[in-house]
């Protein structure tokens, strides 16, 4: 049987605290107390745009937190089960150290912008809400790269933990990801109207790179790494959330605006994608199953992720 893995032990409850430090600094930005001026909410009233969401939207982020505390929770209780070669949290060692070194930067940069927020510094607050973003499609990654390596062995002993994993960290980082996502356009929009560019035209710049960013994705999704984010669908639903919580903001039927009616229809087609994602995972998910007779599949040359 396997022994541990002081490394790794480290490396998760370093990933673990990192997470509880952000829940609380989110806590102490949330009422404006600690280290920060005013609440996150009133700053945001400061700075409104034409896309900006209605404020009940903003109560997305207790359901993602909710949601990432689940995945920290499901993780550490790899301490506590066995494989049939050793302690399940390094043998194997389904997520590669770059999943935990990944989300501890994106924790750090998580309380940065929360501050610089509060300080109303909106270009550097653009640029780290940017790298939040980023570092979150790195954690996505390298959660492919543990699943590639090891997802036929859990498919066969442990199928559970396959589900497990593609539910709570998978699924989660990117409902996490697509939100900080489209919180930097709302960012950019900010800084743009402090800049030369009118509300309405800043306002319509995001909303394009919200356009080109979903329609990417899709193609890539289904057409370049679709055995690897196969089971990935929660970004649609937080896009149309986002869109949903933007048009009851602004629309109005009577004289809609530009920027509305364009949300309108990316809202439109978000919907219509999503149903078409969902449609096509169904039915690769009958005819074409993954980690068929053992074998991974490649999302680059087969690794192994023990490996330091």
């Amino acid at each position: 049987m396997g022994g541990h893995d002081l490394l790794r032990i480290l490396v998760t409850v370093l990933f673990v605290l990192a997470y509880v430090v952000v829940l609380a600094v989110n806590a102490l930005a949330g009422s404006g107390k600690g280290p920060f001026l005013r609440s996150t909410g009133n700053v945001s009233g400061l700075y409104e745009t034409e896309i900006t969401p209605a404020g009940w939207a903003f109560s997305i982020w207790g359901f993602l937190y909710t949601w990432l505390l689940l995945m920290n929770i499901y993780i550490v209780t790899w301490f506590c089960r066995r494989t049939s070669t050793g302690w399940m949290y390094c043998s194997p060692a389904i997520l590669p150290y770059g999943f935990f070194i990944s989300w501890v930067v994106n924790m750090i940069l998580n309380c940065a912008w929360l501050l610089l927020w509060d300080r109303e510094l909106m270009i550097p607050a653009l640029v780290v809400l940017a790298l939040i973003a980023f570092t979150n499609y790195f954690i996505i990654y390298f959660s492919c790269v543990g699943l590639q390596a090891h997802g036929a062995r859990l498919k066969q002993n442990h199928p559970a933990d396959l589900c497990c994993i593609r539910v709570l960290v998978q699924n989660g980082i990117a409902a996490y990801a697509t939100w900080t996502t489209i919180a930097t356009l709302l960012n950019l929009a900010v800084v743009l109207g402090l800049g030369s560019v009118s509300p309405t035209n800043a306002g319509t710049v995001s909303l394009c790179l919200l356009l080109l960013e979903v329609i990417v994705w899709f193609a890539v999704e289904n057409f370049v790494v679709e055995k690897h984010v196969r089971y990935i669908l929660s970004v649609y639903p937080v896009v149309i959330y986002a869109l949903i919580g933007s048009l009851s903001r602004h629309y109005d039927p009577a004289a809609p605006g530009r920027n509305a009616v364009f949300t309108a229809v990316l809202l439109s087609l978000a919907c219509i994608l999503f149903i078409a994602r969902v449609v096509l995972v169904i039915w690769r998910h009958r005819t074409q199953p993954l980690f068929q007779d053992g074998v991974a599949e490649g999302l680059m040359r087969p690794v192994s992720t023990t490996d330091k």
